[in-house]
């Protein structure tokens, strides 16, 4: 079954819901460091996409902003952190969910209702590092080892998004978006890198 967009009205829906999720570990965790959240796939993007009638998830980037505890050495402890702040939040709501996960490279939570999955969200954590790349936290399950890694192709990426918009290329952007989501159908490509290959191959148009 192929990829679709998703309905704009529902995305908003657990967008907001989410956003308040996240608003509430920001602040329990202003006194060690701040980050920007950024919804991969929607706001601007309008790129959330769903197989059929299965559930979508939401993609977000955590920006790190502010490191006041100098933990930037230490992306364990910073995703053990916010693993441990989205338990008590979800708790407090009294949402059915399974506990957030410690994947490779991102934190995930699965919202249930009646046993069954209705809603995911993803999360990196990322952090822009003097080289103008991004770089996420990656977690290595065998050796129990947290790093940061650079992600391919990121460099000035908000800058060549909004090459494509003022150059009225949305509309292709997202057509190529949904093959390339399509082709990545089944492996660990997340949406974060589909949308910088897309980016890039377009850049590579006007280079």
């Amino acid at each position: 079954m192929k990829y679709q967009f998703s309905n704009n009205k529902e995305v908003t829906y657990y967008n907001k819901i989410c956003l308040e999720i996240f608003r509430e570990v920001q602040s329990e965790l202003r006194e060690y460091f701040t980050f920007d959240i950024r919804l991969i796939g929607s706001g601007g993007k309008r790129l959330v996409t769903q197989r059929g009638t299965e559930p979508f998830d939401l993609d977000y980037n955590f920006i790190l902003q502010r490191d006041k505890k100098n933990l930037i050495g230490n992306p364990k402890q910073i995703k053990e952190m916010l693993i441990a702040r989205f338990n008590r939040a979800l708790e407090n709501r009294g949402f059915d969910f399974k506990y957030p996960s410690n994947s490779t490279s991102v934190i995930t939570a699965k919202f249930k209702e009646r046993g069954k999955i209705i809603f995911s969200f993803d999360i990196a954590i990322i952090a822009e590092f003097n080289d103008g790349f991004s770089h996420r936290v990656m977690f290595d399950k065998p050796t129990n080892r947290y790093f940061w890694n650079r992600v391919q192709g990121s460099k000035d990426y908000a800058e060549k998004f909004q090459i494509v918009k003022d150059n009225d290329c949305f509309l292709e952007f997202k057509n190529r978006y949904l093959k390339l989501k399509d082709k990545y159908m089944g492996s660990d490509k997340k949406s974060f890198e589909i949308f910088l290959e897309t980016l890039n191959a377009f850049s590579r148009l006007w280079s």
